[in-house]
């Protein structure tokens, strides 16, 4: 996909799992974005297709004399009503699966949660809405997440190391809202996302690139880390470790 909509937000979509503002942000986008109308087009035709009746058809009797052949008498015997079942879906089968198989081998591999996540970064710079509450006292941008979220994220300052917070949004990941708070480093732009862990633990500071953007995870007091950036990747741990006093 040329667009900055992730494959996961489509098939949700599909699915029928997003709720209504998310439904109505993917609705917005499918009217301005051919590629993207264009596929959920497609899927839609081929699972109206797979509903058709016309893909219910007897085996032929060709087909149905040579299993016949296969089976030892004694089964033929013993349950007849179970071979009659099979003849009589045999074509319906057919076809079915091989239009599955058409369906599993052009479905796309889902993106990883790190994936999303650079997808995100890039989305809220050319959406124009890389942040909701703009400010660089984060004790206004931390109140401001209050009843928004079902947590309370960490929000610091770190204008003294070279990391000034400008402000912070909310997003949504894996179906769920998170808190992202927005760094800068001379003209770059840091996007850190948190939301709460599954343990209260600390793991060590992970780096890996996607698509040029490098992606920093640690997890920390119970809450889980992503710093995504077109920072290089040392200065971009050393934001994180001041995370992590």
């Amino acid at each position: 996909m040329d667009c900055t909509l992730h494959r996961h937000l489509l098939e949700a979509y599909l699915d029928g799992e997003l709720g209504f503002e998310r439904s109505l942000e993917v609705e917005a986008h499918l009217a301005s974005c051919p590629i993207c109308s264009s596929e959920v087009q497609s899927w839609t035709n081929i699972r109206a297709a797979l509903k058709e009746p016309e893909l219910y058809h007897r085996a032929p009797a060709h087909l149905e004399a040579k299993l016949r052949k296969l089976l030892p008498q004694a089964q033929t015997q013993k349950t007849p009503w179970f071979q009659r079942s099979i003849w009589a879906l045999g074509g319906a089968a057919f076809a079915t699966s091989a239009l599955l198989i058409s369906f599993v081998i052009m479905r796309p591999a889902a993106p990883s949660p790190d994936q999303d996540i650079v997808v995100s970064h890039i989305r809220s710079l050319m959406s124009d809405h890389l942040m909701d509450v703009v400010s660089t006292d984060q004790h206004t941008v931390k109140p401001w997440f209050d009843g928004k979220l079902d947590f309370a994220p960490p929000v610091q300052d770190f204008v003294a190391d070279g990391y000034p917070l400008a402000g912070g949004r909310l997003d949504y990941l894996d179906n769920r809202k998170v808190a992202v708070l927005i760094y800068h480093r001379a003209l770059h732009i840091v996007n850190v996302y948190v939301w709460p862990a599954q343990d209260n633990g600390s793991s060590a500071i992970d780096t890996q690139t996607i698509n040029g953007y490098n992606v920093v995870s640690w997890r920390k007091n119970g809450f889980e880390f992503r710093a995504v950036s077109d920072l290089n990747a040392a200065e971009l741990r050393d934001l994180a470790r001041l995370f992590m006093p």
